[in-house]
């Protein structure tokens, strides 16, 4: 009787383990997605800005020459 309830109890510990690791592997695919989205958003706000300077710097060399 013992021995069935330890067998039990190990099955049921072993079940939560592994219950444990698939949430885990699904957190950290989670939180890697976020951080490429997030990454993604960085480098196109970056490009938009480095654009808008170059814009800027433009409309200055053409005031400079012309105005």
């Amino acid at each position: 009787m013992v021995d069935k309830f330890v067998e039990e109890l190990k099955e049921a510990l072993d079940a939560d383990i592994q219950d444990r690791i698939m949430k885990d592997r699904e957190m950290q695919s989670y939180i890697q997605e976020r951080e490429r989205e997030v990454a993604e958003r960085e480098a196109a706000w970056k490009a938009d800005l480095s654009r808008r300077e170059v814009h800027i710097w433009f409309i200055q060399i053409l005031n400079f020459f012309f105005f």
